[in-house]
């Protein structure tokens, strides 16, 4: 657990999230190059960086539109946490949510209509639903406990999401973006649950007796999330293992592990079986992020101190350094 309470430091330091759309194939980060947190994008081939944001505030959290044109992000530019909308030239802002509170975690719906965040506006956090083109956000949880964004199940079909709570209450949920249905899958100390692109499988982190070890849920043949799912321990280790990225061809998975003495990139296959540690060094890697084709993968690396986004083959070859700078720069995602 003692990596799990390091690596949530980190993220809390970096205020980091990044992620890359088909839009030129280009990665959008968070950079705080300028003395504040503003979001970029930068090209992987030529490692030239652009910013799209230019104020005062600390803008965090980017997210690339299905159809790679458009970046959701989070910007405190209001004085609350706000979900904003920015164009891939960073031409055009807009502001979506304007409602007391924070507003935080955005996710877009796969057929880019929709925008799931995470809201404490009426007191603790809860999950909500809001259409890109405007209209009022839908409150689409309702209980006492936290919640926390999980995935789109990739038919747009179920959001999957984390809850605190007593023994009823915690554990991982699936709710229909409706609000109607809704599944208790897991009802343990789990969180972060990720969808495969096949939609087959969750894979999510579990907590026990203050270990993070990694676990797959999976839908049974001819069977719906709403039946009995088989759950697969995929990592067994002294030490965390967390921060799941599927391949997207779903047969692969990348993931954090600190089982030698500080965060570093693995990566196995989806049954957890042929485990390969592919970065090694002294300083922190982590945030493993897949590249569209799958031949790539993205990281942050504390190799020169600052955090960096650095590139690597998909077996741990050719790794470098993408971007250059003496600031933090945090979270590739493609």
């Amino acid at each position: 657990m003692g990596g799990l309470k390091k690596l949530g430091a980190l993220v809390l330091t970096a205020l980091f999230v990044v992620s890359c759309g088909s839009d030129a194939d280009r990665i959008t980060f968070v950079s705080e190059v300028d003395g504040d947190a503003e979001i970029y994008v930068v090209d992987p081939e030529s490692g030239d960086s652009t910013p799209l944001t230019d104020n005062r505030s600390a803008d965090s959290s980017p997210v690339w539109s299905p159809d790679g044109k458009q970046i959701a992000f989070v910007s405190d530019e209001s004085g609350d946490l706000e979900i904003n909308v920015v164009d891939g030239n960073g031409k055009l802002t807009e502001r979506l949510t304007n409602i007391p509170g924070d507003d935080e975690a955005p996710l877009w719906s796969p057929d880019g209509k929709n925008i799931a965040f995470v809201s404490n506006q009426d007191g603790n956090a809860e999950i909500y639903l809001m259409p890109v083109d405007g209209g009022r956000p839908i409150r689409i949880t309702d209980k006492e406990p936290d919640d926390s964004m999980g995935d789109w199940s990739p038919d747009g079909e179920w959001l999957a999401f984390a809850r605190d709570g007593n023994e009823e209450e915690r554990g991982l949920w699936l709710r229909n973006p409706d609000g109607v249905n809704l599944v208790h899958l897991t009802e343990e100390e789990d969180y972060d649950p990720t969808w495969s692109p096949n939609g087959k499988h969750i894979v999510f982190v579990r907590v026990s007796d203050g270990n993070a070890d990694l676990y797959l849920a999976s839908r049974l043949k001819d069977s719906s999330w709403q039946d009995n799912v088989e759950l697969t321990r995929l990592t067994q280790h002294e030490e965390d293992d967390l921060a799941a990225a599927w391949s997207p061809r779903s047969d692969n998975i990348a993931f954090v592990s600190f089982r030698d003495g500080n965060a570093e990139i693995y990566i196995m296959h989806d049954d957890g079986s042929k485990q390969l540690r592919l970065t090694t060094n002294e300083s922190h890697d982590f945030d493993p992020v897949w590249s569209p084709d799958g031949k790539q993968i993205a990281f942050v690396s504390h190799l020169y101190g600052q955090g960096e986004i650095f590139l690597m083959d998909d077996d741990g070859a050719n790794q470098r350094r993408l971007t250059i700078n003496d600031a933090e720069d945090h979270s590739p995602d493609w």
